[in-house]
């Protein structure tokens, strides 16, 4: 369930990512909704398919992005395996978790993205790159961490429903 569950909740994610919430910008940061969601979504500890679903959503968005293939196929899998890094060994506060992955996972994606568009001859300043672009993207994602974890929990909750011991 949870397998097949990951191609419409993922091509929704991408279409509010690309119409929605691509107008919500904090200078000329923007958020990115599909790897919060592969981010909370890997914290869960009884969801099964997170591999799958960071694969899809990788392979997703380096087809509709701009950016260059490799920076989603590299960050979202990266992205799991911090989460499921930092779920086993760090923390056990969820949330907290969430706020730490999602601070280290979007300062690397908004890094490899500056590197890749560096290398494609793309040339930003990097006092321009970091303060309008990447401390907003960062700050933009830590505000919409809190309720995509709550949605993704109770998504997460629904589709694998704890067993009740009597």
């Amino acid at each position: 369930m949870g397998t097949l569950l990951a191609f419409p909740i993922i091509f929704i994610l991408i279409l509010l990512q690309t119409t929605l919430f691509s107008q919500v910008t904090l200078l000329h940061g923007s958020v990115d909704l599909v790897l919060l969601w592969i981010a909370a979504w890997s914290l869960q500890k009884q969801v099964r398919s997170t591999w799958f679903w960071a694969f899809l959503a990788a392979i997703a968005v380096a087809y509709i992005s701009a950016m260059p293939w490799f920076v989603p196929v590299v960050c979202y899998p990266l992205a799991t395996l911090f989460a499921k890094w930092v779920n086993k060994r760090v923390w056990q506060s969820p949330l907290l978790m969430m706020f730490l992955v999602t601070l280290v996972i979007s300062i690397v994606s908004n890094g490899l993205s500056y590197i890749a568009l560096a290398i494609s001859g793309v040339s930003i300043p990097i006092n321009t790159g970091l303060v309008q672009v990447m401390i907003p993207s960062v700050l933009i994602n830590l505000l919409l961490a809190l309720p995509v974890f709550a949605i993704v929990r109770d998504t997460a909750q629904w589709v694998y429903p704890l067993e009740v011991v009597e």
